[in-house]
C-alpha cells in the first residue's frame, strides 16, 4: 500500500517540514527515525532560503534515508526529493521507489573447538541453526541478522559452553541480484563442568545448608538453567533477603569450575498482622509468628493465629530445608473451630506434608489425623475421627499469578483413610478441578472454571467435614451464600458426598485497570448423584487490576433462592 506522512504546520518547529512518501511500513519507518526537527540542529534556518542550500539539505536526508533502508534488505533504492515553496512552510517531499528487498540465498556455519568433536555435534550444530532462526529465502534485515548471531550464541553459552564466542561472521550483499551471503564461524571453547560450591554472606546457615539445595553435584555439565534453578530456589526461602549465583568461564579452568552463591541473610524472626474482610469469611484478623532458624539448623517455625467472624484456627508447624529431591516436609498441629450455615464444627488436627513445584508442577503427599465434632443447630450432633492420606497434582501454566489473564489450571487430588488405621469408616474420596483463561482481541477476557468431586463411603456421618462437600459463595457457585448449598439436617447444611460446579465469565475492558464482568455459575453438592440438582447464578461485576492483585465485587442472582447476593474477593481464585 503506497502512502505518506502528512506535515502538521502548527506543531512543526523545524522551519520546514518533510514528508516521505511510499509503502506504508517503510514510510513509518522513515519518519520515526529522520525528523525535520532533527535537521534544523544542523544549521542556521536562513541557510535553506537559497536553492543551494535545500538541494545540500535534501541530498543529506536522502543519504540517510538510504543507509537506514539497507537495515531492511533495500540496497538499490531510488528516492526523490523535491521542495515545494508555496506553502505555510516549505516541504521537502521524498518519493521512496525501495527496489527489491534483499533475500538470503546461502548461510555457511562453521564450528571449531572441542563442540566439533563431540558425538552430538551435528545435533548440536543443527540445534544452533534453530535457534538462530535463519532460513534460506527469507529477507535479510540488520535486526535479524543481529538477532540470529545473538540467539545462536546463546544457545551455546547456556548448554556446556559458556566461554563461546563468534570467531567471524559475515553478510556479503550482491545488489544485482538482490541476495546475501551469510558466513559464521563459532569457537565453542572448552565444556564446562561444574564444581564445588563456594558459599559467602551468611553468617547464620551453615554452608551444608545452602548446597543442599543444588540440583547439580561436582563434575556435572555446565547448564545455565541448572544455576538459575538454583538461585531461583535459594531466594523463594524464607532464610534470605538476596542471592546471586554465579560461575566463573575461564577458559583455562573449565573442568570442576566453581559455583559461588553469595547471600544476605533475611531476618531470623518475624512477626505480621493482617485484617481484611470477605463476603465469605465475614471480618477477619490474623497474627503470625516465623522463626527461620530454629535449633540452628534452618528448620523454619511458623505459627498463625486466625480470628474470623464465622471461623477461627491457630496453626503452627515446622518446615524442614528441602531435601535434595526438592521436597519440603512440614509438620504441624491445627485447632480450628467455625459455625457456617448453622453448622458448629470443632476440630483438631496432626499433619505431615511433603510437596514439591517443579517447572508448572506442584505434587503434594500429605498424612493427616483428624478428631472432629459437627453439630448442626436443631440435630444431634457426629463425632469422627480419621487418619487420611492424599495426594495432589496441580499444573498451573498462566502468564502472570498476580494478574493472569492468559492460561490453564489442572488441580487433581485423590485420597481416603482405613478402618484398620484409627479412622471410624472406610473412604475414598477424588476431586478435581481446572480454569481456563483466553484474552480476546478487544482486550476481553473469558474465564472457565468447574470442579467435579466424590466421596465413597458407606455412611456420611463416619467422614470428617473436611472431607465432604459443600458449595456456593464468592469462587463457587455466585448467587448462593458462603457453602449453602449441600443437605439439609435440622436448621444446619452439611457436607454430602458429590460435587459439580462450573462457571463462565466474560470481562469487558472499561477503562484502564477496569472491567466489567458478566458471568453465570451452576453447581451443587448432594450425598448422591441422584440427589444432585443444579443451581444457577447469574450476574455482573467489576474488577480493579490493584497493585495486589485483581480485587471483584460481584452482584448475583440466585435462581433457586431468587435471592440476590453481593461477593467481594481478592486476588485470583485459581
Amino acid at each position: 500500500m503506497l502512502g505518506s506522512v502528512s506535515p502538521v504546520w502548527a506543531e512543526s518547529s523545524a522551519g520546514f517540514a518533510l514528508v516521505f512518501d511510499g509503502t506504508d511500513d517503510l514510510t513509518t519507518l522513515l519518519s520515526t527515525h529522520i525528523t525535520a526537527e532533527h535537521w534544523a540542529k544542523e544549521g542556521d534556518e536562513a541557510d535553506r532560503d537559497t536553492p543551494a542550500a535545500r538541494a545540500a539539505l535534501a541530498e543529506a536526508i536522502v543519504s540517510q534515508a538510504e543507509k537506514l533502508l539497507t537495515t531492511e534488505g533495500y540496497f538499490a533504492p531510488t528516492l526523490t526529493p523535491r521542495w515545494q515553496t508555496d506553502t505555510p512552510l516549505p516541504t521537502l517531499t521524498v518519493r521512496v521507489a525501495e527496489g527489491t528487498q534483499t533475500t538470503l540465498k546461502h548461510i555457511n556455519w562453521t564450528t571449531v573447538g572441542p563442540l566439533q568433536h563431540t558425538e552430538e555435534a551435528a545435533e548440536r550444530e543443527a540445534a544452533l541453526r534453530r535457534a538462530s532462526g535463519l532460513n534460506i529465502g527469507d529477507p535479510f534485515r540488520q535486526a535479524d541478522w543481529a538477532r540470529a548471531k545473538r540467539q545462536a550464541l546463546q544457545s551455546v553459552l547456556a548448554d556446556g559452553f559458556p566461554a563461546a564466542r563468534w570467531q567471524h561472521t559475515q553478510a556479503r550483499i550482491d545488489p544485482t541480484t538482490h541476495t546475501a551471503d551469510l558466513s559464521l564461524t563459532l569457537d565453542s571453547g572448552p565444556a564446562f563442568t561444574f564444581g564445588e560450591i563456594e558459599v559467602s554472606g551468611s553468617t547464620r546457615y551453615p554452608a551444608a545448608l545452602i548446597t543442599r539445595f543444588a540440583a547439580f553435584a561436582p563434575g556435572t555439565p555446565y547448564r545455565q538453567s541448572l544455576l538459575l534453578d538454583y538461585q531461583a530456589t535459594l531466594q523463594a526461602t524464607p532464610y534470605f533477603n538476596s542471592v546471586m549465583v554465579d560461575m566463573p568461564t575461564d577458559p583455562s579452568h573449565a573442568d570442576h569450575a566453581p559455583v559461588r552463591v553469595t547471600v544476605s541473610d533475611a531476618p531470623r524472626q518475624k512477626v505480621g498482622f493482617g485484617l481484611g474482610y470477605s463476603t465469605d469469611g465475614g471480618m477477619r484478623g490474623s497474627v503470625d509468628y516465623q522463626h527461620n532458624n530454629v535449633w540452628g539448623q534452618g528448620v523454619v517455625f511458623h505459627n498463625q493465629l486466625k480470628l474470623e467472624t464465622r471461623q477461627q484456627f491457630l496453626d503452627g508447624r515446622f518446615f524442614l530445608p528441602r531435601d535434595g529431591d526438592g521436597y519440603l516436609s512440614a509438620l504441624g498441629v491445627k485447632a480450628e473451630r467455625s459455625d457456617i450455615q448453622n453448622l458448629l464444627t470443632q476440630q483438631e488436627t496432626l499433619y505431615f506434608s511433603r510437596t514439591r513445584t517443579l517447572g508448572l508442577i506442584e505434587r503434594g503427599y500429605n498424612l493427616t489425623f483428624i478428631g472432629a465434632q459437627d453439630t448442626p443447630h436443631g440435630a444431634v450432633g457426629t463425632k469422627t475421627r480419621a487418619l487420611t492420606a492424599s495426594y495432589t497434582w496441580t499444573r498451573r501454566d498462566f502468564d502472570s499469578l498476580l494478574h493472569p489473564q492468559r492460561g490453564t489450571l489442572l488441580a487433581v487430588e485423590a485420597g481416603g483413610a482405613s478402618r484398620a488405621l484409627l479412622s471410624d469408616t472406610d473412604f475414598v474420596r477424588g476431586r478435581v478441578r481446572g480454569a481456563w483463561l483466553m484474552p480476546l482481541s478487544n482486550k476481553g477476557l473469558l474465564i472457565a472454571r468447574g470442579e467435579l468431586g466424590q466421596v465413597w463411603a458407606a455412611r456420611r456421618q463416619d467422614v470428617p467435614m473436611d472431607w465432604l462437600f459443600r458449595s456456593g459463595g464468592g469462587g463457587s457457585v455466585r448467587g448462593y451464600a458462603y457453602q449453602s448449598l449441600g443437605l439439609k439436617t435440622g436448621n444446619a447444611i452439611v457436607g454430602g458426598r458429590v460435587l459439580a460446579t462450573a462457571s463462565a465469565e466474560y470481562q469487558h475492558p472499561i477503562k484502564p485497570d477496569w472491567r466489567m464482568a458478566v458471568f453465570v455459575d451452576a453447581g451443587d453438592a448432594a450425598d448422591s448423584w441422584r440427589d444432585f440438582a443444579l443451581n444457577y447464578g447469574y450476574g455482573v461485576g467489576a474488577r480493579w487490576r490493584s497493585p495486589i492483585g485483581p480485587v471483584g465485587v460481584d452482584l448475583a442472582y440466585g435462581a433457586s433462592t431468587h435471592k440476590m447476593q453481593l461477593h467481594l474477593a481478592l486476588g485470583a481464585t485459581f
